[in-house]
């Protein structure tokens, strides 16, 4: 019985010193995180004018088939037009629609060159001022808000004379008009 008595004493005492056994606590750190996001644009452009009836005379206009859309998280963002002349495209046709094969550019042009007006969207963007297409960057919206996936319409016109000759089949006069958006 002393031996029985002896264990049972040792055991509680082997007990009572885990329960009084002090807990220790994990060891924390922390980690600060800053940022903050760079300028950015993103543009697309959709649509496009085939087979356009163009009329000898008048301004040609065509106000719904091009479409921007437009994100940006910076106020002043620009978006801007020019005649990238791709391919073959003669620079002494910049900005004009010229005759175009089917695989390569003639050298001819209609006299007047292209003109695009970007769209005003009351306090987000400054557009509406019609600019005259050339080889050189032509501002045709400019942004006075931050803004997500904003559409606007593109108006396109094109002047032609009576003196700008018919082309024979299957040529037409064609033009690539490149947008180009940026953030200051």
């Amino acid at each position: 019985m002393k031996i029985k008595l002896l264990v049972v004493i040792s055991l509680m005492v082997v007990m009572s010193a885990a329960m009084v056994a002090p807990v220790m606590a994990a060891e924390t750190g922390t980690s600060t995180i800053t940022g903050n996001p760079g300028a950015a644009i993103d543009i697309t452009v959709t649509g496009s004018i085939s087979n356009w009836a163009l009329v000898a005379g008048v301004t040609n206009t065509n106000s719904a088939a091009v479409k921007l859309i437009t994100s940006s998280n910076k106020v002043g963002w620009t978006v801007s037009v020019k005649d990238a002349l791709d391919g073959s495209k003669d620079s002494g046709t910049a900005g004009k629609m010229a005759n175009w094969t089917g695989s390569v550019y003639e050298s001819d042009s209609l006299a007047a060159s292209l003109h695009v007006t970007g769209e005003t969207v009351s306090g987000k963007t400054t557009g509406g001022v019609e600019r005259t297409l050339s080889d050189s960057d032509q501002t045709i919206e400019t942004g006075l808000a931050e803004v997500s996936s904003q559409s606007m319409d593109i108006t396109i016109g094109q002047n032609v004379a009576y003196t700008d000759p018919i082309l024979p089949s299957p040529n037409v006069y064609r033009i690539i008009v490149t947008f180009t958006g940026s953030v200051a």
